[in-house]
């Protein structure tokens, strides 16, 4: 990567991406924001869906002084301790002055750079609008009706990554759709009520397959990070044109 002599202030950044993001208005899981204080000036940013200890190599190797992720190093139900891998991955980003931002459901949610309005884009879904807890399970219909395996294919085929699904055989057309990103087979029930054909998210638990079976509602566990990529994609293409520095995603997959 070529050299920038032009930078950004670490606190200027935090402020810029807080005031995009909105993190006040949700009620998280994880502290949004600036998880981890590096360098005061920022020449290079590099971008991924979930902070590993590989990640922070490559930022490393890349000279880069800035990460943002989607999922960050703290959690509200993890160990306070800083052991093993979480040791790790602090002592890296310490010792090379590394700042680490992480947003989570601010980036699901973001209007128009937030992982399921993304994932819309993406399959080609027509958007209704938005419900449950904090908006976060979006509804709406597919462009095209079509069959559950063609639907599965399609979904497949666009997000690179096999899918695990459930519902009836059968020729009936998938028309109406709920979906949200990453882990939320909790939304289930509540796509259900919404009376919808079909629900996308990216996990799923044990009773799901009973649950779609019953309910005549179909549904698709698309992937955790095969969902939840374009939000930090979207996010990285905005910061390349509204800051003048490098800003590089990180492709590093995960089959979950």
């Amino acid at each position: 990567m070529t050299e920038s002599t032009n930078m950004i202030e670490n606190r200027l950044l935090l402020a810029q991406l807080n005031h995009l993001l909105t993190p006040e208005k949700y009620q998280d899981y994880c502290p949004n924001g600036l998880q981890v204080e590096g360098s005061s000036q920022i020449d290079r940013i590099i971008t991924g869906v979930s902070l590993t200890e590989k990640l922070i190599d490559k930022a490393i190797t890349y000279g880069a002084n800035a990460i943002i992720v989607h999922h960050g190093i703290f959690w509200h139900k993890d160990d306070s301790t800083i052991t093993g891998i979480k040791h790790r991955r602090l002592s890296k980003l310490i010792k090379h002055g590394i700042n680490l931002y992480a947003y989570h459901l601010p980036l699901d949610n973001h209007q128009e750079l937030g992982n399921n309005v993304q994932l819309a884009s993406k399959l080609d879904l027509v958007i209704s609008g938005q419900t449950e807890q904090q908006g976060l399970l979006w509804f709406g219909e597919l462009s095209k009706p079509r069959i559950l395996i063609d639907l599965v294919s399609e979904v497949e085929l666009k997000l690179q990554h096999k899918s695990l699904y459930f519902g009836q055989s059968s020729a009936r057309l998938m028309r109406k759709i709920a979906w949200c990103t990453g882990s939320a087979d909790s939304l289930f029930n509540a796509a259900i009520k919404l009376d919808v054909d079909v629900y996308i998210t990216g996990e799923v638990s044990e009773p799901i397959m009973s649950m779609a079976e019953e309910s005549g509602v179909a549904y698709i566990a698309a992937g955790h990070y095969a969902t939840e990529r374009y939000g930090i994609q979207a996010l990285t293409e905005y910061l390349k044109h509204s800051l003048n520095i490098p800003v590089e995603y990180i492709e590093l997959y995960n089959p979950v």
